[in-house]
């Protein structure tokens, strides 16, 4: 393989990491069967095995019971939804405790297949139907990536989200702590808000809002360092860092690209299926997620050809500096060519040299200098040289 250049070498070296894709180790098994039951999920031993963060929030007719950190699991399924909520949400933050996840897979049958993916974490962004749904058992599967900026580290945060979603009952799945729901939590504890009028269809389209509505931060942060950058580029002094920084603006923004770019279809995919969890009502607010994905779109490839051209104008304006600096480097040096002629034709080792004894001679080798100097930049001026 061929070596990098040095300099492509050097700009690799400073540039930092500064996104985390989560994307856990899958072990590929050829002909393997498809698919994670149960069983085999919690057979899975992994070095990395911590517990994972349950929270279940059941809401409905102004009332709601927000449980945190639940501890027994499966005492919270056997109680089961209280009669008067309408709703249960159960949020699972962490994906290494298997016993865990095979509890919720066989308490409310998830298909094998969805649980293959929500495991692995490995799948594109989709919508899938498994069977018709029936009471308590969630039957539609929602694969998205959420892309946040880490508040410790700074960097770019994309994870995949699992939902699960039945007639009374949602079920999510996060990697990591940390997400952008914060705000539906909040929602969904007041009494007034919708979410106690509408059934489980109206928390998916203000789950999927929230992901898409988050992406028009991040946005304005990279006007916010593209602006930064071309202010750099153009300034008065030459700054080494700005190809560092131009690159890990475009890597980033390729990761959101390829990570935000599949929700509109994923928003168009849900909107297509059958009306059962989403009525009409819900189904106007879930199009103006789609609106708003479509607008997160078209701004991020703008700020990629953005972010495209200032590489290219950082390299122009470098090549305008150089030009700058020979520009004046070539006048000092043609300058200096006759005088240099003139020392030289002066200063030969002769005895008999026109003018070289006479008292005034150096005055006068001065003065042709400084009037030969005078003239060429005069005709440098006019010619426009300079």
């Amino acid at each position: 393989m061929p070596k990098k250049p040095h300099h492509l070498q050097s700009i690799v070296k400073q540039v930092k990491p500064v996104s985390l894709l989560l994307r856990p180790r899958r072990e590929v098994v050829v002909g393997a069967a498809p698919g994670l039951t149960p069983q085999q999920i919690a057979e899975q031993i992994r070095e990395e095995q911590s517990p994972a963060r349950i929270d279940i929030i059941d809401y409905g007719g102004g009332r709601c019971e927000h449980a945190q950190n639940i501890d027994d699991l499966g005492s919270a399924l056997e109680q089961g939804r209280p009669d008067w909520a309408r709703v249960r949400w159960i949020n699972v933050v962490g994906l290494h405790d298997p016993q865990t996840i095979a509890t919720l897979a066989a308490h409310y049958d998830l298909h094998p297949l969805a649980m293959e993916d929500v495991v692995y974490a490995s799948a594109r962004p989709k919508v899938e139907t498994y069977g018709q749904p029936e009471i308590g058992r969630p039957s539609y599967f929602i694969a998205a990536r959420m892309l946040y900026r880490d508040e410790q580290n700074h960097a770019l945060v994309s994870e995949q989200i699992s939902i699960f979603a039945g007639p009374h009952t949602v079920i999510t799945f996060q990697q990591r702590p940390g997400d952008v729901w914060e705000r539906v939590r909040q929602r969904i504890q007041k009494p007034t808000s919708l979410f106690h009028e509408r059934g489980p269809g109206y928390l998916l389209y203000a789950l999927l809002d929230a992901v898409v509505d988050a992406l028009f931060p991040l946005l304005d942060g990279y006007a916010q360092q593209i602006e930064a950058i071309e202010d750099r580029i153009l300034g008065s002094r030459a700054d080494s860092d700005i190809i560092t920084d131009t690159h890990r603006l475009k890597r980033e923004l390729m990761l959101l690209r390829r990570e935000a770019g599949p929700l509109r279809e994923l928003v168009r995919s849900i909107l297509e299926q059958d009306a059962i969890l989403m009525d009409d009502k819900t189904r106007i607010y879930l199009r103006d997620v789609g609106d708003h994905a479509v607008s997160a779109i078209e701004l991020l490839e703008t700020y990629r050809e953005l972010a495209q051209g200032l590489a290219e104008a950082w390299m122009s304006e470098a090549s305008n500096r150089m030009n700058e600096v020979m520009k004046v480097l070539t006048i000092i040096a043609s300058l200096f060519i006759p005088i240099s002629f003139l020392a030289g034709v002066f200063g030969m080792n002769f005895q008999d040299v026109p003018g070289l004894q006479h008292p005034g001679a150096f005055a006068f080798f001065c003065f042709a200098c400084v009037a030969i100097c005078a003239g060429m930049l005069v005709l440098f001026k006019r010619r426009g040289w300079i």
